[in-house]
């Protein structure tokens, strides 16, 4: 009688932006683990003037298991992936409503070429973020506008305000992207990062036309089933 291996499935690694803590992954992970699936989700220091963007990417790397995991970026920690994928071998790079960097170039550098690459009520709503009274009400409308009662009463525990206004300025310390392959999802209704800056980005930077979701910033949070869904149809795809 022979005796069939089942295929390892891929391990995943979910990387929370500058508005959370880890735990917004919660809903995410619990599914894909559900479906086999190891799962880690760091929490990467909020305060840390001193850290520079190849200390986070040295950090994250830590919870990358071996060469098939998929590692995934929301937000703001897009910036991270490519230097992750220079200290760690990792089989698939997904940005999540993420900023896609650009090689010797700081987020800010992006932003002055391409204002379009945050939306105009975002910008002006930034230095908000730091006034702990505003927080609830500027995750309301730019991060959960588009989540049901329940749904936003538990994301709001999960808000968290990582500084980043020291990374910002940092030319991304890589001359060419690492030969890993890497998706892109747009949030289309997204309020932080405009669809259309990622869907350019997408197709200019990655080489690929992006997956799009109708939700907001946090696809996470509002539709965790159908993002599963995609992440592991993409670690199916990409990362075999």
């Amino acid at each position: 009688m022979s005796i069939m291996k089942r295929k390892s499935l891929a391990p995943f690694v979910l990387l929370h932006g500058s508005g959370q803590h880890a735990g917004c992954w919660e809903r995410v992970g619990g599914l894909l683990e559900a479906r086999g699936h190891v799962v880690a989700a760091p929490d990467l220091p909020k305060q840390a003037p001193d850290w520079r963007l190849g200390d986070y990417a040295s950090e994250i790397a830590q919870s990358i298991s071996g060469p098939h995991t998929v590692v995934v970026a929301h937000s703001f920690s897009g910036v991270f992936l490519p230097l992750v994928a220079q200290v760690r071998d990792c089989a698939l790079l997904v940005f999540l409503a993420a900023v896609i960097p650009e090689p010797g170039k700081s987020v800010r550098d992006q932003f002055a070429e391409d204002p379009g690459m945050f939306s105009r009520d975002w910008i002006e709503a930034g230095p908000l973020w730091f006034d702990k009274s505003q927080q609830e009400s500027l995750s309301k409308a730019f991060l959960f506008h588009d989540c049901d009662g329940e749904t936003v009463r538990w994301a709001l525990r999960t808000v968290d305000l990582f500084d980043t206004r020291h990374l910002v300025t940092q030319p991304a310390p890589f001359t060419r992207w690492p030969n890993v392959p890497a998706a892109s999802v747009v949030a289309a209704n997204d309020r932080t990062l405009t669809a259309d800056w990622g869907r350019r980005m997408s197709r200019g930077v990655l080489g690929r036309e992006a997956i799009e979701m109708q939700a907001g910033h946090c696809p996470h949070i509002s539709q965790p089933e159908a993002l599963a869904d995609i992440l592991e149809q993409l670690a199916a795809t990409e990362a075999a």
